[in-house]
């Protein structure tokens, strides 16, 4: 009994983990430029589901004794840890390099104000909101004004009418975009 639920949890932990374990497993390399824009996930299979969680399984396996313990499922947690935290240090070297513009391994307080955002460059408009949402022009909007353009996109797409929209509804909704 005690097995059975030991390999029950070492299953859970890795199927949970196994896009992590899958990192893992990977060397470690430079940042890559981002990929080119990936057609539409097809649905996840129980097939495909089977050969990662198996794949996982395999590399936690260090033994090979078709078992996880405790050391190799510890084990594997620490190479991802230890891969996550490089990961993250390289990403804030790369940020502090580009911060730091003179290169001499310190910021100084104009290197650090430089990166912070800029203030707004001039004043707000709201002519344009206001003429937008006051249909009778009287100058001011009323909460049906403002109401009105938000309940009218809700009422479009709530198609069956019964104040909510639902997920078919929804889909509906992006499929006509």
């Amino acid at each position: 009994m005690t097995n059975r639920f030991l390999m029950l949890a070492a299953t859970i932990a890795v199927a949970a983990a196994a896009p992590a374990f899958a990192t893992a497993a990977a060397p470690q390399t430079a940042a890559k430029p981002a990929a080119p824009a990936k057609p539409a996930a097809q649905a996840p299979t129980r097939a495909a589901l089977t050969k990662q969680l198996d794949a996982s399984f395999k590399a936690v396996d260090t033994n090979g004794d078709g078992t996880l313990s405790a050391a190799e499922i510890s084990a594997a947690e620490l190479k991802v840890q230890q891969g996550r935290a490089a990961q993250l240090r390289s990403r804030l070297d790369g940020e502090f390099a580009k911060l730091d513009t003179n290169h001499d391994g310190q910021l100084s307080k104009a290197e650090f104000m430089a990166a912070a955002p800029a203030g707004p460059t001039g004043a707000p408009n709201g002519a344009p909101v206001l003429a937008q949402l006051d249909k009778n022009k009287d100058g001011k909007v009323s909460l049906d004004e403002y109401r009105a353009p938000r309940l009218a996109m809700f009422d479009k797409l709530d198609t069956n009418h019964d104040g909510t929209i639902s997920a078919t509804e929804r889909q509906a909704a992006l499929a006509r975009r």
